[in-house]
């Protein structure tokens, strides 16, 4: 007897395949991840296979078969990573192998370009990240992880990856994986998370980034002799980097001064920069990378000393924009501008003679003084346009929503 869970799970599949068959393209009919069957009499020949055929909604729509087969796990010779076994989820090592990778990716694409919801997300997670051989055809078992590991990515699943990652150590071989990690757990100050996540990475692998960051972690748990041996080796390796050996040698102790010089061309420079700066003072760029700008916020090392430089202001909020800063320290900044009393009481005529970022700040700060309902919700309302008009309302939506919320129905005044 097939029991409810079973069926639901069941359910729950095909509907997933009905939903790419039909919402996406009817060209994935070919990409033949499940087998079908459509011999409703087929006997089970096999004690070693079991094979399950459900009727789904209606009789137009055809019967799913899975086979989940012991026989197919023999093959060791093929590279399987994954996060699921094939029957959690009622699918089979081999589900993929039929399929043209050419396809896989081209139908991938076309998913990319549609908001799903989160059902829908979780569906397709269960699909990609199941244990299961490569297409035989157009796509490598390193393309094919790749996939994965940049889907996870682009969606910041960070402990997905971090699963991944433990249950298969072959991808430890993936510098762009754990790359991403470390500049995770730095960006966010959590220098002993990303340490953590060395042991990650594949001994097999050269990548001087990953290298210097190993040194330095070893360093930082007072393993200075380990440290320095890493150090010597790599060297020979033919590994050249005056500002890293310079800050190296100074962590160990092997020098008492560094130079004060900050470099930016990445995360882990820019974090090196900053531990070992006497007066550290930065001010970020449109050219800053993302990951500095949340570093700079997780560290509360944002200062503005000139709110009148409106070019350091309108840098702040496009790389809020582009979620690369967070969208509350912009609005901590205008809170920071200082406007006169006339100013604020006459906020709606007023804006209109300011900058773009001045008459978003002046305005912000009347809706919070605000104790009228109506004026509470234009003021709110025209803040919105003023974003618009800079195409960087994204900065703006989830405190618009905040604004709003904060208001009772009952206050609301009615339309005249």
């Amino acid at each position: 007897m097939i029991s409810l869970s079973y069926l639901n799970k069941l359910l729950k599949l095909s509907f997933f395949i009905i939903f790419l068959t039909y919402s996406i393209t009817s060209s994935f009919a070919a990409v033949d991840i499940w087998e079908k069957n459509e011999n409703d009499n087929e006997e089970i020949n096999s004690e070693k296979e079991k094979k399950i055929k459900s009727p789904i909604l209606s009789d137009e729509i055809k019967k799913i078969e899975i086979n989940i087969s012991e026989e197919k796990i023999k093959d060791s010779s093929k590279s399987v990573i994954g996060i699921f076994d094939p029957e959690d989820n009622n699918f089979n090592l081999d589900m993929w192998s039929a399929s043209s990778g050419k396809e896989i990716k081209e139908v991938l694409k076309r998913i990319e370009k549609i908001k799903l919801s989160k059902a829908a997300e979780d569906l397709l997670f269960q699909v990609i990240f199941t244990n299961a051989y490569a297409p035989k055809a157009n796509l490598s078992s390193e393309e094919f992880l790749d996939i994965k590991i940049k889907w996870l990515i682009q969606r910041k699943r960070i402990n997905d990856l971090e699963t991944l990652l433990k249950n298969n150590p072959e991808v430890g071989k993936n510098i762009t994986a754990v790359k991403f990690l470390i500049n995770e757990y730095i960006s966010s100050t959590d220098i002993k998370s990303a340490c953590e996540k060395i042991n990650f990475i594949d001994r097999k692998v050269q990548n001087n980034y990953l290298d210097k960051f190993i040194i330095y972690c070893l360093i930082n748990n007072d393993r200075n002799e380990e440290a320095q041996l890493v150090f010597d080796l790599l060297k020979e390796r033919g590994f050249k980097d005056n500002f890293f050996e310079n800050k190296v040698n100074f962590l160990l102790g092997v020098t008492d001064k560094t130079e004060q010089k900050i470099l930016d061309n990445n995360l882990f420079n820019f974090y090196l920069s900053y531990i070992t700066s006497e007066n550290f003072d930065y001010q970020p760029s449109e050219k800053t990378d993302k990951y500095i700008w949340r570093f700079l916020s997780s560290s509360n090392l944002i200062k503005i000393n000139d709110f009148e430089d409106e070019s350091i202001i309108l840098t702040y909020e496009q790389a809020a924009s582009q979620n690369a800063f967070d969208n509350d320290e912009i609005f901590k900044i205008y809170l920071k501008m200082s406007f006169n009393f006339q100013q604020l009481i006459n906020a709606q005529e007023n804006y209109r003679n300011l900058p773009n970022y001045k008459s978003r700040a002046l305005i912000y700060q009347s809706i919070l003084l605000s104790d009228n309902v109506a004026n509470k919700i234009d003021l709110a309302l025209l803040l919105k346009e003023l974003f618009i008009k800079d195409e960087i309302l994204n900065v703006y939506s989830e405190e618009l929503s905040n604004i709003l919320k904060s208001i009772s129905p009952n206050e609301i005044p009615e339309l005249t």
